[in-house]
């Protein structure tokens, strides 16, 4: 296994609780449903784009994957998507926090981004208030990085990168 591989694991024991790492012809459909979600309002943000293939270059995507994440449109039917990804599929709750993730990587979750989760959460055939539950997750993630890097930088002025 090397380096890159043993990286990807581990982000994916640390992150997921996974035993293994998925194959890397999963992450496409996977990463194309939180584009299409990003694209909810219209627009897939440029902070909302680097989001998605920062994430999956870290779990260790092609450098194929990566490219095409940085041109494509978020056109495609959730649905159609969905539908051929066994990886969104048997990680269908996981993908409604990576969705809510990627489309606040802006700083905003817009509510036709959230309505296209909430389609997404229907398509998976998962209760409604799930996304309720990964948005207040998400905020209270947001708020632990933010005392956590307040405790290591009281003064962000003196961060040396």
């Amino acid at each position: 296994m090397d380096t890159r591989e043993k990286g990807a694991l581990w982000l994916f024991r640390k992150d997921w609780s996974f035993d293994s790492k998925p194959s890397i012809d999963d992450f496409e459909s996977y990463a194309k449903a939180l584009m299409i979600c990003a694209k909810g309002d219209g627009v897939i943000a440029p902070a909302e784009r680097e989001w998605i293939v920062g994430y999956f270059a870290a779990f260790g995507c092609t450098d194929e994957l990566a490219r095409m994440l940085e041109e494509y449109e978020g056109d495609d039917a959730l649905d159609d998507v969905l539908s051929s990804s066994d990886a969104a599929n048997a990680c269908s709750r996981g993908i409604i926090h990576d969705a809510v993730r990627a489309c606040a990587a802006d700083g905003e979750l817009h509510a036709d981004e959230l309505a296209s989760i909430r389609t997404m959460n229907r398509l998976l055939g998962h209760p409604e208030n799930l996304v309720d539950q990964w948005v207040q997750f998400h905020h209270d993630e947001e708020q632990m990085r933010a005392r956590r890097a307040s405790m290591v930088w009281p003064d962000p002025k003196d961060k040396p990168f």
